[in-house]
């Protein structure tokens, strides 16, 4: 084999000069850079339109509001958008980090709810038994999301599944259970503590967000050149607005215990907080020190309407809990 790719070069050599060799160099290196760049400005999307498939909130057909919106976030970033988390290296989503820890985000924070929706919404007492969509749906969206066909970690020889199938294969289970719903033959239980579970989960996983907000501030280096700080904060973008999007989705399901309860101006507020997080949209994102004169900390702020979410969302349970 070595022979023969040696007797190739032989003739490449004899065949051709350095002056052609050069120019097809230069040629395959520019159509390499236009194909790289043409692929990222045609594959990125981060999408944190919040009136995002507000038409779920209204249709009564539907067996829970925030089931469907989660169904509806995660068909559209698995299958309307490219899932780029796992892009191997020849393929242009492969460079655009900031979108790839923005759908982490997003899915992170539907794998927290589909988790509780198998645990405590769709249960009646905790001895009844768990929905078996629901926990092909739990098993799904915590599968490892840069997971490609071929991965080393668990094979050398063998493929294995990609993170897109695994997620398809929830959102199928995420319908079927939300269509038995809509039937009567699934259980969603629409109780106050079942309210406050859910929303007691959501805010342990903001606490974590801003425990590694205030530990990436500590310990960031480079200022605009912390290339790691973007991906922390596209990461916890995607989660604030998986959470913005659930959240509109539980208000719809539980009205009557918002109502009850008249805790509708704190979700009023609560609303408000994550909607300025989601809104930060910085060209680059900035760990400087947090009373630099020229350059803003975008995490720092960022950390702000996200500890002002959480407690507003602590506010909510405190009162759910009387």
């Amino acid at each position: 084999m070595w022979n023969r790719i040696k007797l190739m070069f032989a003739w490449l050599r004899g065949k051709m000069s350095w002056k052609i060799a050069r120019r097809i160099l230069a040629g395959v290196s520019i159509i390499v850079f236009f194909y790289y760049l043409i692929g990222m400005v045609v594959v990125e999307n981060i999408n944190d339109d919040r009136n995002y498939a507000n038409s779920i909130l209204t249709d009564t057909s539907v067996g829970s509001h925030a089931v469907a919106m989660s169904a509806a976030m995660i068909d559209r970033e698995v299958n309307q958008h490219a899932w780029i988390s796992n892009d191997p290296w020849f393929k242009p989503g492969a460079l655009l980090d900031n979108m790839a820890h923005y759908q982490k985000g997003i899915i992170s924070a539907n794998a927290i709810f589909a988790i509780e929706l198998k645990d405590q919404l769709s249960r009646t007492r905790g001895s009844s038994q768990v929905d078996k969509n629901l926990q092909d749906v739990a098993s799904g969206v915590n599968y490892a999301p840069d997971r490609w066909y071929w991965d080393p970690s668990v094979s050398i020889f063998l493929f294995v599944a990609p993170a897109e199938k695994q997620y398809n294969n929830a959102l199928t289970n995420l319908r079927k259970y939300n269509d038995r719903l809509a039937k009567g033959e699934a259980f969603y239980e629409r109780r106050t503590d079942n309210l406050l579970s859910t929303l007691d989960k959501f805010s342990l996983d903001m606490g974590s967000s801003s425990d590694a907000i205030a530990k990436k501030i500590d310990n960031g280096i480079g200022c605009v050149l912390d290339t790691k700080a973007d991906d922390l904060f596209y990461d916890v973008k995607g989660r604030s607005y998986a959470y913005w999007l659930l959240l509109k989705g539980l208000r719809a399901d539980f009205n009557k215990v918002i109502t009850d309860k008249d805790i509708a101006s704190s979700w009023d507020l609560l609303e408000q907080s994550l909607s300025a997080l989601i809104d930060l949209d910085p060209m680059i994102v900035s760990n400087c020190d947090t009373d630099d004169f020229l350059f803003q900390n975008h995490i720092a702020a960022q950390g702000f309407y996200l500890l002002r979410a959480r407690t507003q969302l602590k506010e909510i349970t405190n009162i759910l809990l009387k």
